[in-house]
C-alpha cells in the first residue's frame, strides 16, 4: 500500500473518530468527483461585516500573516486581505514574507519568540512543524466554525496529526501540471501535448523544440544557447515522474524505500539524460535564465509547475498561446499526477490567536477562495468556489483549468520525517544524478539505505 492510500486510511479513521458517526470518505477519484459535482452546503465560515462569527470572540488588533511567493502572488494575497479589511474593521492584517527556506525561517521565528500570528506552511513539512510543537491545536476552533461538508473531502483532512487539527484545513491546494507554449510547438511542427501523452512524447517534443536561431540542435557543434529555444526543464519536483513510470517512493506498510526499484531508476535516469545526454532542457546550459523567465519570453516549450505561476504568466506571457496538460505517463500507461496542499496555522507563541483565527476563516470563505482561484494563486477547496463558472470558465489562460484538480493524483509522503529525508538524503543524493556525477543505478541503493534507516522506526498514527 503506497503513501496515497495510507493517507486515505488515516484520514478516513480520523473523520470517523471526530464525527463520532462512523462516516468515512470514498476513494480518491470518487470522493473528489462527488465533492466537485455534489450540492454545496451552507455559507462559508467567516464573520459577517463588523460582527464576529457565532461562538467567536470579538477579536481585534494588527496581525502578521507569514507567506512566501513573488511580487505577482503578493498582489493576489493583498487583494484578499483588502476584502477582509472591507468586511470588518477590528483586525488589520500585514504580510510577512519568509526570508530563506520556509521551514527553517518559520522555526527560527518561533524559537526566537517572534512568529507571525498566522503562517502558511508548505504541505510536505507541516507535520514536521506539528511534531516539533510549532503550531497551536485548532481542533476546537475547527469543530466550532468550519462546516466540513462545504469543502472538498480529500483536501479537508490532508494534514491531520494524531486526529487533531493544527492548521486551517481548507487552504491552498492543487495539482501540478505541464505548462506548454502552443504557439512555439506548432511553429516547429511538433505535436501539442494532450491527454494520454507519454514520457517518450515529452522527450521527442523537447528534442524538436531545442534549436538555436540558426536551427542547430543542441547535440551538434556550434549550438548557441544564447539564441536558443529550449524544449523543457528538469522539474525540481521529480516524484510524479517516478510514479508515471510505475515506480513508488516508499512502502508505508513495510517502511521500505522503493526508489531503488527498476521503474524508479529508469525514470530518474531519463531526467538525467534529458539534461546531459540529449541536452534538451534549459538546465543543460549554464547561465541561461530561469524557467519562468524563459517561459514568459516564449523560449521554453514546456514547464512542469504549480498553479501559482498563473498570475505572472497571464501578465507577462503575451504574444503566444499557452495552456496546461496533465503529467505524461510511462510504462503503465496510467495517468498519475501530484497533488499538494499547504496548511495555514497559528504558530506556537502567536500573540493574538483569536484575531489570527478570524482572518483564517476569511481565507476559507467564498469571497477569498474565488479570488485565489480566478486570479490563479490557488485552487479553491470550497465547493461553491471550485464549481463556480467564474473559476472554471473564466475565459483566461489556461483553458484546461481542470488539470489542476484532476483526481488522478498521489501525494508526497505526509509523514513528519519527510522534511528530514528530503533535506538530508534525497536532495544531496539526487544531486549526484542531476549533476551527472553518476548514473541513477549507482546512486539510489545508498539513497534507499539511508532512507530506510530513518523510516524503519518512524512514528505511526
Amino acid at each position: 500500500m503506497d503513501g496515497y492510500f495510507e493517507y486515505q486510511r488515516r484520514a478516513q479513521a480520523a473523520r470517523a473518530e471526530q464525527a463520532g458517526d462512523g462516516t468515512t470518505a470514498a476513494g480518491a477519484g470518487g470522493a473528489l468527483a462527488s465533492a466537485l459535482l455534489g450540492a454545496c452546503g451552507g455559507a462559508a465560515p467567516g464573520a459577517e461585516p463588523g460582527k464576529p462569527s457565532a461562538g467567536a470572540v470579538a477579536a481585534s488588533g494588527t496581525i502578521s500573516a507569514g507567506v512566501w511567493g513573488s511580487a505577482f502572488s503578493d498582489q493576489v494575497d493583498l487583494k484578499v486581505i483588502e476584502t477582509f479589511h472591507k468586511k470588518q474593521d477590528r483586525v488589520k492584517v500585514e504580510l510577512l514574507k519568509y526570508q530563506g527556506g520556509m521551514f527553517t525561517a518559520l522555526m527560527a521565528l518561533i524559537a526566537g519568540g517572534t512568529p507571525p500570528n498566522t503562517a502558511l506552511i508548505d504541505g510536505p513539512v507541516v507535520r514536521a512543524v506539528f511534531q516539533k510543537g510549532g503550531a497551536q491545536d485548532l481542533t476546537a476552533r475547527v469543530k466550532r466554525d468550519v462546516k466540513k461538508d462545504d469543502y472538498v473531502d480529500l483536501w479537508l483532512d490532508e494534514f491531520l496529526y494524531k486526529s487533531r487539527y493544527y492548521y486551517f484545513p481548507v487552504m491552498r491546494g492543487g495539482n501540478a501540471a505541464m505548462f506548454y507554449n502552443k504557439t512555439l510547438i506548432e511553429k516547429v511542427g511538433a505535436r501539442v501535448p494532450q491527454e494520454g501523452w507519454s514520457l517518450q512524447d515529452w522527450l521527442e517534443l523537447a528534442q524538436k523544440t531545442t534549436p538555436d536561431a540558426r536551427g542547430t540542435p543542441p547535440t551538434q557543434a556550434g549550438f548557441e544557447s544564447g539564441t536558443a529555444t529550449f524544449g523543457t526543464e528538469r522539474p525540481g519536483l521529480w516524484h510524479p515522474f517516478v510514479w508515471a513510470n510505475g515506480g513508488e517512493l516508499i512502502d508505508f506498510d513495510k517502511n521500505v524505500c522503493l526508489l531503488d526499484r527498476p521503474e524508479a531508476i529508469e525514470a530518474l535516469q531519463l531526467m538525467q539524460d534529458m539534461v546531459h545526454r540529449y541536452k534538451v532542457t534549459r538546465n543543460s546550459f549554464p547561465g541561461t535564465p530561469g524557467g519562468a523567465d524563459l517561459f514568459v519570453q516564449g523560449r521554453l516549450a514546456t514547464r512542469w509547475e504549480w498553479f501559482t505561476e498563473i498570475p505572472r504568466y497571464r501578465q507577462e506571457g503575451t504574444g503566444f498561446e499557452w495552456d496546461v496538460v496533465l503529467t505524461p505517463f510511462g510504462k503503465p500507461k496510467k495517468q498519475t499526477g501530484l497533488y499538494k496542499g499547504n496548511g495555514q496555522t497559528i504558530p506556537t507563541g502567536s500573540k493574538n490567536p483569536d484575531a489570527a483565527w478570524e482572518f483564517m476563516k476569511h481565507l476559507g470563505s467564498y469571497e477569498a477562495q474565488i479570488i485565489y482561484g480566478t486570479e490563479g494563486r490557488f485552487i479553491p477547496s470550497l465547493k461553491k468556489a471550485i464549481q463556480d463558472p467564474a473559476f472554471t470558465k473564466s475565459g483566461k489562460s489556461p483553458k484546461n483549468m481542470a488539470a489542476f484538480y484532476d483526481p488522478r493524483t498521489k501525494l508526497l509522503p505526509l509523514i513528519p520525517e519527510f522534511q528530514q529525508i528530503e533535506a538530508d538524503i534525497w536532495n544531496p543524493q539526487l544531486n549526484k544524478i542531476w549533476n551527472n556525477d553518476a548514473p541513477a543505478k549507482e546512486v539510489v541503493p545508498e539513497l534507499a539505505r539511508l532512507t530506510n534507516e530513518i523510516i524503519k522506526n518512524r512514528e505511526k498514527y
